[in-house]
């Protein structure tokens, strides 16, 4: 049978069966490793636990599937779509990366989503001294595909910055669309008020391209000048000051203006009074609103107290409240 035909019919029959064709013998597990048929997947989900990994992954039109590798003291249990494996002296990690390796090499479409959770690991150097040989062992994977791994949405739990920058440059930046970053645990964050520097990821074109930014439960320490360039941001500071306030809406006002939605969760929030009065006083919260060039087009900045949240973004004229005063 000619190679391209071959290589039509074993894309047809689709993921996991690709795999299990590999399988079938010695000759059609080469042709597999060599031609690499596509197995289009739409997303992959990662999550790490000092005892198991979690590997699900999406198919177009399907429902997620789970492929689950157990430590056991003995080796390792696999669980795959109600199949239960048991591998003597085989370590779960290796297994994981083994398949995750696969499912790189052969992932040629693009995923609409690729995330890496670690939420189980609350301690820094617990965290750091784990999951750092799994970075790496995943950067050595992703570096060796023949162009880099076409993604729209990239999500991951961490603590410091040269975790996200093991993953991150090395995605597709023309069809990155969102970036999200959060702490592996909301108790340990609260607890220790981590702080994630941003000097080299703010430099990388996968950060300069991206639309969609959140970065959540980690403090950020540049200012916010430097995320005025995405449609949408959320971001986490220590403390915010009514003249970063009024760089968000000048920012907004401006004619090449390209950002929507704009929000701050923080701690502090110092001489909010240079915005103007406060307009509705409900509860303690505080309301903002500006006219712009457009009529039925106005700037709203809210201050809500009860979860420490600034946001600036644009409603419609028949949204604002009666009492407010529209302010120049």
């Amino acid at each position: 049978m000619p190679e391209n035909v071959m290589l039509k019919i074993t894309e047809a029959v689709g993921f996991p069966s690709i795999f299990t064709l590999r399988k079938t013998c010695h000759d059609y597990r080469n042709f597999i490793d060599d031609k690499t048929p596509n197995i289009n997947l739409t997303g992959i989900f990662i999550h790490v636990h000092p005892k198991r990994m979690y590997l699900y992954y999406d198919i177009s039109g399907k429902k997620r599937i789970l492929i689950l590798y157990n430590s056991h003291p003995d080796g390792c249990v696999i669980n795959h779509k109600s199949h239960e494996m048991f591998l003597r002296n085989e370590d779960f990690i290796s297994l994981f990366l083994k398949d995750f390796e696969l499912f790189i090499k052969h992932q040629k479409s693009t995923l609409e989503q690729f995330h890496f959770y670690s939420g189980c690991l609350t301690n820094e150097e617990e965290f750091h001294h784990f999951i750092s040989p799994i970075f790496a062992r995943t950067e050595k994977i992703l570096k060796s595909r023949p162009r880099p791994l076409r993604v729209k949405e990239f999500k991951m739990s961490a603590f410091r910055q040269e975790h996200v920058m093991s993953i991150l440059p090395i995605l597709d930046a023309n069809l990155l669309t969102n970036i999200s970053m959060d702490h592996t645990d909301y108790g340990a964050f609260e607890k220790n008020d981590t702080v994630i520097k941003l000097n080299e990821i703010t430099e990388l074109p996968q950060w300069k391209n991206v639309t969609n930014l959140d970065i959540s439960h980690l403090y950020v320490t540049e200012p916010v000048e430097k995320f005025l360039g995405f449609t949408k941001v959320t971001i986490w500071k220590k403390s915010v000051s009514g003249n970063d306030l009024l760089s968000i809406k000048k920012k907004f006002l401006s004619p090449n203006n390209q950002t929507e939605e704009f929000t701050i969760c923080y701690q502090v929030f110092v001489n909010s009074q240079i915005l103007g009065d406060c307009i509705t006083a409900e509860c303690g919260n505080q309301d903002w609103y500006y006219q712009t060039d457009q009529y039925n087009k106005i700037l709203a900045i809210s201050k809500t107290n009860w979860c420490n949240t600034l946001a600036v973004s644009f409603i419609e004229r028949s949204d604002v409240p009666e009492n407010a005063v529209l302010l120049a």
